[in-house]
C-alpha cells in the first residue's frame, strides 16, 4: 500500500520548501528550515513547520476503487512476518526498451523473406507486454525506403516480409523489446536491517516440448533446469483441437530434475503437441541491495518496484511474483486526505519576514505546486494568517517577527489486497452439468428426480475470489 499522510506528506512539503530558499541567493546561506522548534537555541531566520491535521475524504462507502491488473504482486512466506515491503509495482520505465534500426542485413540470401532480431520477444510497443503480432508494431527499411512486414511472430523474434530484399541491400528493423524480469517467484531475503537478498525460481507456461508427435519417442528434453520437483504438467494437445491429455508422473513418463529430460513409459499419441508447464532454478541470490526507510528500489528485480517501509527486519522473507503477461492480481482500496500545515516563517527584520513569506507563497503557487500535483499531492490554497512581534533577547528588547502560512493539500492513499490464486488451466470435462435429458419430466413440465440416482445436482462451478489477506508459500 501507500499513504500520502503525515510523515510523508510533511517532509515533502519540506524538502520544497528547502528547495524554494536554497535557490534565493540571499536566503540560501542563513534561512534554516526546521520540522518543529529546535531545542538549544532559537532561530533567527528560518521556517518552522508546527502543526499537521488531516481529514478523510470517502471515495466510496467501502473506499474499493477497482481492480488491478498488472504483472506483480507480493506473497508471505510461511512462517515469516512479511512486513518489511509495504507493496510493489511495475517499473514501467523498464518494461520495454527500443531497438533503433539493428542491420539484420547479414542474414540475406536470394530468396530470404524470414529474419531474426537479435534480442527478442519484440513486444507490441512502449510500455506494452503483450507479443507483436502484426506488421504496425516493426518498422523496417530496405535500403532507407519503409516496406511493411506480411508477418511478425513477437514470441520469437521473427520477421517476415512480403518479398526477398535484392542481394547487396541493406535491411534494418527498428522494435520494442522486453527488458522486465522472466516470470518467477523472486524472495526477498533481509540479510540485515538495511540490506536484501534476491533468489529467483523461474515460471514456464505451455512450453512446447514436441512440435508434432508421431508415437515412437521415448525421451525429450525441457528447454530449462534443473526443474523443481512437482513442479512439471505435461500435457498433450490436439493438432486438430479439443481437450488437452494431461500425462501422470509414473504412469506416462519419469523426469530428470537435474537435467529437464523426460523418459515416456507408454508411447504418445500420434499428431499431438506435447506442452509443458514447470518451475525451474536453483534459487540462488544476488545483491546484497542496501536501502533507506521509506525507499523504492528500482534496481533488484528489473521492471518491479519494491517500496520499503519502517518495518523492514533483518530475518524477514518475502515473495515478489511476476508474471508473463498483465492479469488481474489485487482488489484496490483508497481514497483521499484533506491535510492542512501550518508554517512559521521566523526573521529579525520585518522587512525580511514579508519578503520571506512573500517569496515562499509565490514559489509554492507558481512553480511547486504542477510538480506536486503530478506526485498526488494537489496544492488547494496556501495563505498568510498573521503576524506577531515577539521579544528575543529579554535583556536587551531584541525582536523578532513571525507570519504565519498555512497550507491546504489533498493528497491520497491506496491499498492492494492481492488475490489468492495461480490458474493454470480449466479443463471442461472435469465439471459435470446434467442436462434436461437426465431427470423426468412430471405432469406440470419441470425437471424432477434425476433418472440415476447417482446424478448430480445442476449446480455451476463457481470461482470464489477471495476478498482479503496475502497468500503464503511454502
Amino acid at each position: 500500500m501507500f499513504n500520502n499522510l503525515l510523515y510523508a506528506v510533511k517532509r515533502r512539503i519540506l524538502d520544497e520548501v528547502i528547495d524554494t530558499f536554497n535557490k534565493h541567493p540571499a536566503y540560501s546561506e542563513k534561512v534554516k528550515i526546521h520540522h518543529k522548534f529546535p531545542y538549544k537555541e532559537r532561530v533567527q531566520y528560518g521556517v518552522v513547520l508546527k502543526n499537521t491535521s488531516a481529514s478523510l475524504m470517502r471515495m466510496s462507502p467501502d473506499n474499493f476503487l477497482g481492480d488491478l491488473v498488472t504483472h506483480v504482486r507480493m506473497a508471505k512466506v510461511a512462517n515469516y512476518p512479511g512486513y518489511s515491503i509495504e507493496w510493489v509495482r511495475e517499473d514501467t520505465n523498464n518494461l520495454t526498451e527500443y531497438e533503433l534500426e539493428e542491420d539484420v542485413s547479414s542474414q540475406l540470401s536470394p530468396t530470404q523473406r524470414q529474419f531474426q532480431v537479435a534480442k527478442f520477444p519484440i513486444m507490441a510497443g512502449d510500455n506494452n507486454t503483450q507479443y507483436a503480432d502484426n506488421f504496425a508494431q516493426v518498422e523496417i527499411t530496405v535500403n532507407g525506403a519503409r516496406v511493411f512486414a506480411e508477418f511478425v511472430d513477437g514470441k520469437s523474434g521473427v520477421v517476415l516480409l512480403n518479398r526477398a530484399p535484392p542481394s547487396g541491400a541493406v535491411v534494418k528493423i527498428s522494435y520494442y523489446y522486453q527488458t522486465m524480469s522472466p516470470p518467477g517467484y523472486y524472495f526477498v531475503d533481509f540479510i540485515a536491517d538495511n540490506q536484501f537478498e534476491v533468489g529467483a525460481y523461474y515460471t514456464v507456461d505451455n512450453e512446447v516440448v514436441i512440435e508434432d508427435t508421431d508415437g515412437t519417442e521415448t525421451n525429450a528434453f525441457l528447454n530449462n533446469n534443473p526443474i523443481v520437483n512437482g513442479t512439471e504438467d505435461l500435457f498433450l494437445q490436439s493438432t486438430n483441437g479439443g481437450l488437452p491429455i494431461e500425462l501422470i508422473v509414473g504412469t506416462d513418463y519419469t523426469i530428470n530434475d537435474a537435467t529437464g529430460e523426460i523418459t515416456f513409459l507408454v508411447p504418445l499419441t500420434k499428431s499431438f503437441q506435447l506442452l509443458a508447464n514447470y518451475t525451474y532454478g536453483t534459487g540462488s541470490a544476488w545483491g546484497p541491495f542496501t536501502f533507506e526507510h521509506y525507499q523504492d528500489v528500482h534496481t533488484a528485480i528489473p521492471g518491479v518496484v519494491l517500496s520499503i517501509g519502517r518495518r523492514a527486519k533483518q530475518g524477514d522473507k518475502q515473495v515478489v511474483i511476476v508474471s508473463k503477461f498483465r492479469e488481474v492480481n489485487a482488489r484496490v482500496f483508497g481514497g483521499h486526505w484533506t491535510m492542512s500545515m501550518n508554517l512559521q516563517v521566523i526573521a529579525k527584520d520585518s522587512i525580511q519576514m514579508e519578503e520571506m513569506t512573500d517569496h515562499l507563497i509565490s514559489d509554492f503557487w507558481g512553480t511547486k505546486k504542477n510538480q506536486l500535483e503530478f506526485e498526488g499531492i494537489t496544492l488547494n490554497s496556501i495563505e498568510p494568517t498573521g503576524e506577531v512581534e515577539e521579544t528575543y533577547v529579554e535583556l536587551t528588547g531584541d525582536l523578532y517577527y513571525e507570519c504565519s502560512v498555512d497550507i491546504s493539500v489533498q493528497t491520497e492513499w491506496q491499498k492492494f489486497v492481492p488475490y489468492r490464486f495461480d490458474i493454470k488451466r480449466v479443463i471442461p470435462s472435469l465439471y459435470f452439468y446434467p442436462r434436461t435429458g437426465d431427470y423426468r419430466i412430471i405432469g406440470d413440465g419441470t425437471d424432477s428426480t434425476a433418472v440415476d440416482g447417482d446424478l448430480v445436482p445442476d449446480t455451476r462451478f463457481v470461482v470464489k475470489y477471495p476478498l482479503t489477506g496475502f497468500e503464503r508459500v511454502t
